[in-house]
């Protein structure tokens, strides 16, 4: 009896070998009779050896053991059509040389091979782009069309050509009218002769693309329908059948889990990148907040910034010049990136403007010309600043659209309503700012946040408010600036109870006890 060696391998299509001769070694070396590239198998993995008119298999002591029928080859057994060797990922099977392939088989069997592949390169570690292109590739090896294109939904609902293929190169048109029908409807489609199916007739691209055949499927999962693949050819070239459509049916049954999945997974890998640049920015952001307070013998300052976001529209700085103590709090119109890099900008302008400024107004009136300078964003930035002369108490202050500065002492906490109310800053480069003088008592506490903290909600949507800030710097007012500033920020957080934040909080606390040398 004549046998035959069908080979099959993951990644190929099937071979077949006819048993002759006395001898056939199967191994990875390309001197094998039976050559098998997989780094499981050896280079000389197996032999088929002629004894008696019968084929016997040995194995020649391989790494990775043959197996005969599912079991490991311990000694050299005689074959008989249909046994089964396992040799690596290959599989090898006996059978009757007196059965030829047809060319059915042929075809059924490199169908399998793709599905096979497909299944394959679906748990195998591709980006969308490379498994799309990957499953055109194996349609044209199996179906043979002329042209091919899988489109898939953006974010935005709408379809667009993901990848696509031609015979010697250049542009894939897919007809509006196709697509309506199989991605809209999610129905397949199989077409045999565009010109004359009442579908597409009119179809003026359809036409002068010359395309006659068409076998297309939808792409959908559970939550609907993700795209479409479609094969087109010209008729003179290629009829597509029924079981061209099934076999299309089944390999975009096959990719809408993995197609769903990949996107999710790139999706997850860009919003991990965009968090990681913006704890990056975070970590930028808050190292440029001042590290340390002036320190001097009577003074007590203390400041804290909490973003509602990774990234923040708040700031707060301290400069020392000589015996004169600048101070800013401020807040960016928004919370966005944009809203970040306004507050750096407005930071530098500050520290860049307060060493031997005349006074208050000019800083604020210096900063606000520089950031409403080229603003075609129309960004802005609300600001109370302020100058305490540390040697008599002296302290300068600017409205810029701000809340107004609180002092707190002994048991009242009130605003200061007598600074004039100035323009934000960004606005209109020559808007005139105005200071107000006045004395700070020793141990008043002098306090400037943002809207954010009187605004903070409870998971309810109660608002902390203005009565509940006043109450926590009221009960912290004889204590440190440190204590009283992480005192407030505690209420807040207590009422919160868990609920996110919508704005920033940022708070600054300075106490001088009177003439400070």
């Amino acid at each position: 009896m004549t046998l035959r060696l069908r080979v099959q391998v993951p990644m190929g299509p099937p071979a077949e070998y006819v048993l002759d001769g006395e001898e056939m070694v199967i191994g990875r070396a390309a001197s094998s009779a039976v050559v098998i590239a997989d780094s499981r198998v050896s280079r000389q993995h197996a032999r088929l050896v002629r004894r008696d008119n019968e084929w016997w298999v040995e194995d020649l002591g391989a790494r990775n053991p043959t197996l005969l029928n599912g079991a490991p080859l311990r000694h050299p057994q005689a074959l008989r059509a249909g046994d089964r060797l396992d040799v690596g990922d290959a599989v090898l099977r006996l059978v009757d040389g007196a059965t030829a392939p047809t060319a059915a088989g042929a075809a059924d069997a490199a169908r399998m091979w793709t599905v096979n592949e497909i299944h394959r390169a679906l748990a195998a570690p591709l980006s969308l782009a490379e498994l799309l292109d990957l499953i055109l590739a194996r349609c044209f090896d199996v179906l043979d069309p002329e042209e091919g294109v899988i489109m898939l939904r953006g974010r935005d609902g709408v379809l667009a050509q993901a990848a696509t293929r031609r015979r010697g190169g250049g542009p894939v048109t897919v007809p509006r009218r196709l697509v309506d029908e199989v991605a809209v409807k999610g129905e397949p489609a199989l077409v045999l002769d565009a010109a004359g199916d009442e579908r597409f007739a009119g179809s003026a691209s359809m036409v002068s693309s010359g395309i006659r055949g068409i076998v297309a499927a939808p792409i959908v999962d559970a939550d609907g329908t993700l795209g479409l693949i479609a094969l087109c050819s010209r008729v003179a070239v290629r009829q597509f059948v029924q079981s061209d459509l099934d076999m299309l049916m089944t390999i975009a049954s096959a990719a809408a889990l993995r197609v769903r999945n990949t996107t999710l997974a790139e999706d997850l890998a860009a919003r991990r990148i965009v968090e990681h640049e913006l704890e990056l920015a975070h970590d930028v952001q808050m190292a440029m907040l001042p590290r340390t307070m002036p320190s001097r013998p009577g003074l007590s300052i203390a400041a804290m910034l909490k973003p509602a976001r990774s990234v923040g529209g708040d700031l707060y700085d301290v400069v020392l010049d000589g015996d004169r103590l600048w101070f800013i709090v401020a807040d960016v119109a928004g919370k966005s990136i944009a809203a970040a890099l306004y507050m750096a900008i407005a930071r530098a302008l500050f520290r860049a403007t307060v060493p031997g400024a005349g006074g208050v107004q000019h800083v604020a009136a210096r900063m606000n010309a520089e950031l409403a300078r080229d603003n075609d964003r129309m960004m802005f930035v609300t600001a109370a600043i302020g100058c305490l002369d540390l040697s008599n108490g002296t302290l300068w202050l600017v409205d810029a659209g701000h809340l107004p500065p609180m002092i707190a002492s002994g048991g009242a906490v009130f605003s200061v309503t007598s600074v004039p109310k100035g323009l934000a800053l960004g606005v209109i480069d020559t808007s005139p700012y105005e200071a107000v003088e006045m004395q700070l008592d020793p141990n008043a506490t002098l306090v400037l946040c943002t809207d954010g903290l009187a605004d903070a909600r409870n998971v309810e949507g109660e608002s902390f408010g203005d009565t509940r800030l006043r109450d926590a710097i009221r009960a912290a007012v004889d204590q440190p600036a440190d204590v009283l500033v992480a005192s407030v920020m505690h209420a807040i957080d207590a009422f919160a109870a868990g609920a996110p934040p919508e704005d920033d909080l940022t708070l600054l606390a300075l106490r001088c006890g009177g003439a400070i040398r």
